[in-house]
């Protein structure tokens, strides 16, 4: 297999022997619908269900787990997994995904991010699965407090990368530092960017466009709207989106601001937009089902991370024909080509975001130019069906090459309601 893997035709089909459907779960922690949960959810339900039968592990149910369920995606659920570091919770985590993995018995386990990453790998080779994939959502080494937490998290993703058949990555940048640093053989590294249904985000009709900004947005004619989607969080630095709206207001430039968006910052970001007196001007609409209309009603879409894969929130919104200004970051500077379909701004500098959003309200026409641009690009370099293809293919691959999980012998296949006669096994349903 190619370290970067080929591209594939939207259509094509994995190429799998006769037999069952694979058997492959996707492991993530929270169960919330943010950028790196959707590219588990998208994936999983846009696969072939005549070649798989798709699993999703998660700590809990909630909103994740509910949308996967009404896809048909049989849910697991790991509560000993949490989102601090803890050794005893870690180990206790370890040892249940172990089970759920031995007990279900999968051909592929695929884990995401970083804390899930390292114990799903190793509780998947615990387990005996043939194939374990992790894709690469941007490193955890720019979260680490101190050099100590850094050299841990970087020891960790070392680790875990001898436990991967395959490591995916979503940018060059990635996939470098993983072939480089974490001396994960060239073989095992396959470059598959994020997709999106540029049909289902895409521009609005007039109309519908001026419904929302009245219904939702309560916009004043002609007055722009300049929006963020994400998690309200460390790593998308919303207090620089809520810093930056602030100097564009003092300067007096007529706009209204919005955080599409929950998080463990919320009450953090409310507080300083109280404190500066901007209520009404920044509003944080929390999480939304209507994300792709909300996008394309927007005049301008901000992105403020430190630190990204390769975001879904900058795809979608230039799918849906509206420019951005986002950090200047691997990830970002990716998707956002500078003065093309958006202008990249320095990292954590309300200032900056404020110079380069105002050069932007300021050129409706300019606007209307980057909007162009980005919707091509996106509609013709990161469709989904496009990313589902190669991930089957590289699944396909795999399964030629490490095989299956063996069917249990009939004499030792637990009975439904009995003991298992595994030992350390729970009961277990026949396999199919």
């Amino acid at each position: 297999m190619k370290g970067a893997a080929a591209d594939a035709r939207p259509d094509a089909k994995p190429a799998l022997a006769t037999g069952p459907p694979v058997r492959i779960a996707h492991v993530q922690l929270l169960p919330i619908l943010s950028g790196v949960q959707k590219v588990t959810l998208d994936e999983l339900a846009s696969l072939d269900r005549a070649a798989f039968e798709p699993f999703l592990i998660c700590r809990s149910p909630g909103p994740l787990s509910e949308t996967a369920e009404a896809h048909g995606i049989e849910c697991l659920f790991a509560d000993r997994l949490v989102r601090p570091i803890s050794p005893r919770s870690d180990l206790a985590a370890l040892a249940q995904l172990a089970g759920l993995m031995r007990r279900h018995r999968f051909d592929v386990v695929h884990t995401h991010s970083s804390k899930t990453g390292v114990l799903g790998r190793l509780a998947a080779r615990l387990a005996g699965v043939p194939n374990v994939v992790h894709t690469v959502h941007g490193f955890s080494l720019p979260a680490a407090n101190s050099k100590i937490e850094k050299a841990l998290y970087f020891s960790a993703e070392w680790l875990s990368g001898r436990f991967s058949d395959a490591v995916v990555c979503l940018k060059e940048a990635d996939a470098e530092f993983t072939r480089k640093w974490l001396r994960v053989p060239s073989r095992r590294v396959h470059l598959i960017p994020n997709g999106i249904d540029a049909s289902r985000f895409a521009p609005l009709a007039a109309d519908a466009r001026a419904a929302v900004r009245r219904r939702v947005f309560q916009l004043a004619e002609g007055v722009p709207a300049v929006g963020m989607v994400g998690r309200l969080c460390r790593q998308k630095n919303p207090l620089c989106f809520v810093e930056a709206a602030d100097l564009l207001l003092g300067e007096g430039i007529e706009a209204k601001f919005f955080l599409i968006g929950d998080g463990p910052w919320n009450d953090l970001v409310e507080t300083e937009i109280d404190r500066r007196r901007r209520g009404g001007q920044i509003v944080v609409l929390g999480w939304r089902d209507d994300v792709p209309e909300l996008l394309g009603a927007l005049d301008l879409f901000v992105l403020t991370s430190g630190w990204e894969g390769l975001p879904l929130a900058l795809l979608e919104a230039l799918a849906c024909g509206v420019p951005a200004v986002a950090s200047d970051i691997p990830g970002n500077r990716d998707v956002v080509a500078d003065g093309i379909d958006g202008l990249l701004a320095t990292p954590a500098d309300p200032e900056s975001f404020a110079i380069q959003m105002a050069k932007l309200l300021a050129d409706a026409e300019l606007r209307a130019e980057f909007g162009r641009s980005g919707r091509q690009k996106v509609a013709g370099r990161y469709q989904l069906a496009g990313r589902v293809g190669r991930m089957a293919d590289l699944y396909a691959a795999l399964i030629e090459q490490n095989g299956r999980r063996k069917p249990l012998p009939e004499s030792r296949v637990p009975s439904a309601g009995k003991a298992s006669a595994v030992p350390g096994e729970p009961p277990a349903r026949k396999p199919r």
